[in-house]
């Protein structure tokens, strides 16, 4: 007889995942004993804490493209898990969440740990209903097999996102109706067969406003890193030399030291991506929603569909022309589209294309006027480091080949404004709920999936002190990667509000002095204190070439503010 994990556990193999993230509890651990099984095609991943689990499970989403999955017992994936899954709901990664209700007893009875709902028991499926774009409740072992093959379905279509199975105990102990089981396939059918396109006839005239547009700019969003569009958006930037600019999310869609980059947009981002935005005749955004953060709060000094021609692609309808009208709009996957421009450019112009001189020479000319990602402070010798020194540092000393993540707070905004990105999708950060200890964790997984790539994490002491147990992990799968921690015993960007914004006074936002060195190398890490920024980048150099993760505890300036960065 055969019982719904053998089941979960063929799906989720035949869907060509290689790693599951979480920690065994309820009765999800029939499901982790048969991927024992199954290790020679699937790696299961033990983390200290489920925050870690799904954090690491939307950094694989996010790499493959493929639903990175996180399990464990119902109420800590609920609550513990919870900071990834949001994180993936809202930047929109593929995730698969398995769960259990963990209804030992009669749940109508207020059963212990019981999620099921009722009277006595706190409500499962209604939680992950919230923050999951498909929750499938599975009574039974038929509903678990198939519920988990249309998770991944769902995960993977349209907009990526999590999906979740909560699943009854008797879902889980119980055996699969023999009658039944021809009814449960095999994931092939389930699976995206094809990218969406726009019609040929748009894409014509798309070209046409491209082609007569004399100031275009691109604006590159996620979605050019869910679709690993990038070679398709610098081949048409670099054919009709149009500049490009990111959103936050969109950070490295193109290589920030390209000629044609303008780097970030937003309240953080560079002046002259905003500047050359506001001056734009024509606006095509890909993969991008225009939310807030990336337009200075819809500021019409930056962006006016009255007097600018904006044209969005979006793999979700509902994006389209949502923060902004359009004059064309174009539901499609940003790879399969950008395709299609280039076709329909190359067959009109019937050969190679050159960018025009004068427009290469604009872009220099505003980015040379409007200081592109340069800032005296990145030269400062103060001691603590400034947080703008410590950019340089890693700017100096990290390779083409290196992978980094990002955290939230201060050390996210001194990343994301100076930090220039060499590579396309190199860079990762936290973008939908951007929470506190989202990056280290991350850095794991983009560990796991390219060991012989520089992995560095960069994280303040506020978010690394809620995933020190990452070290860990770490040292347990032999993942040798550099920890940056700026240091400076404060949440800088809550106390940077309150004293520049709510009157001065800094309430709950300051540490003690935590020395996470230390603590690396209690857990058998390497670990080296930098307090003087001369002694940074040696530190990085060695850090990269040890087999041991390191923590870099670099000693930050704490009044630094990130105001400094604001654009208004």
């Amino acid at each position: 007889m055969t019982q719904a994990s053998e089941k979960i556990c063929d799906a989720i193999v035949e869907a060509g995942i290689d790693h599951v993230f979480g920690v065994p509890g309820g009765h999800t651990l029939g499901i982790f004993n048969e991927l024992d099984k199954r290790q020679d095609k699937v790696k299961i991943i033990l983390t200290r804490h489920e925050h870690a689990a799904a954090c690491m499970a939307d950094m694989y989403g996010r790499m493959t493209g493929k639903p990175g999955v996180v399990m464990g017992q119902g109420a800590w994936i609920a609550s513990n898990a919870g900071i990834g899954i949001i994180e993936a709901f809202l930047y929109g990664s593929p995730m698969l969440v398995l769960t259990d209700t963990s209804d030992r007893n009669l749940p109508q009875l207020g059963a212990y740990q019981s999620g099921t709902g009722e009277y006595g028991s706190y409500d499962l499926p209604g939680l992950m209903r919230s923050m999951c774009k498909y929750t499938c409740y599975a009574t039974s072992p038929e509903e678990a097999a198939t519920g988990v093959q249309y998770a991944i379905k769902h995960a993977t279509t349209g907009k990526p996102g999590p999906s979740s199975v909560v699943m009854r105990a008797a879902a889980l102990t119980g055996e699969i109706d023999p009658k039944r089981v021809d009814r449960i396939h095999t994931m092939a059918g389930y699976l995206p067969a094809s990218r969406s396109a726009a019609p040929a006839e748009d894409i014509e005239k798309l070209l046409d406003a491209l082609l007569k547009a004399q100031h275009p700019v691109i604006i590159a969003g996620s979605g050019i890193h869910n679709s690993k569009a990038y070679d398709e958006l610098m081949e048409l930037a670099e054919s009709l030399g149009i500049p490009v600019a990111t959103s936050y999310r969109g950070k490295s869609a193109f290589p920030e030291v390209h000629p044609l980059a303008l780097g970030m947009m937003g309240d953080f981002g560079q002046k002259v991506a905003n500047s050359l935005i506001a001056a734009a005749d024509v606006l095509l955004v890909i993969g991008c929603r225009l939310d807030p953060s990336d337009t200075r709060n819809g500021s019409p000094s930056m962006i006016d569909p009255s007097r600018q021609q904006i044209i969005q692609v979006d793999i979700e309808p509902r994006n389209v022309g949502w923060t902004y009208p359009v004059e064309m709009g174009f539901t499609g996957d940003a790879k399969t589209v950008l395709t299609q421009i280039m076709k329909a450019l190359t067959t009109r112009s019937g050969g190679e294309l050159a960018a025009p001189q004068d427009r290469l020479d604009a872009v220099a000319k505003a980015k040379a006027e409007d200081a592109y990602c340069e800032a005296p402070e990145l030269y400062s010798d103060a001691s603590p480091s400034l947080p703008q020194r410590i950019v340089k540092s890693i700017d100096n000393v990290v390779d083409d080949s290196a992978i980094i993540t990002f955290d939230a707070g201060n050390n996210r905004i001194w990343m994301a404004h100076f930090f220039r990105s060499k590579v396309a999708g190199s860079l990762f950060c936290p973008g939908g709920a951007a929470g506190m200890g989202w990056g280290p964790p991350a850095a794991l997984t983009a560990k796991l999936l390219h060991p012989d790539r520089p992995v560095l994490s960069v994280v303040g002491d506020g978010g690394f002190g809620m995933t020190t147990h990452v070290l860990s992990t770490a040292v347990q799968y032999n993942l040798p990667v550099v920890f940056l921690v700026m240091n400076n015993s404060v949440l800088g960007n809550v106390r940077d509000a309150q004293k520049y914004m709510m009157g001065g006074k800094a309430v709950a936002s300051e540490f003690i002095d935590t020395d996470f060195a230390a603590i690396a190398r209690g857990y058998g890490c390497q670990g080296v204190r930098v307090d003087n920024p001369d002694n940074l980048e040696s530190a990085l150099t060695e850090a990269f070439q040890s087999s041991k993760p390191t923590v870099i505890d670099a000693l930050t300036e704490p009044d630094e503010p990130f105001t400094k960065v604001i654009h208004r």
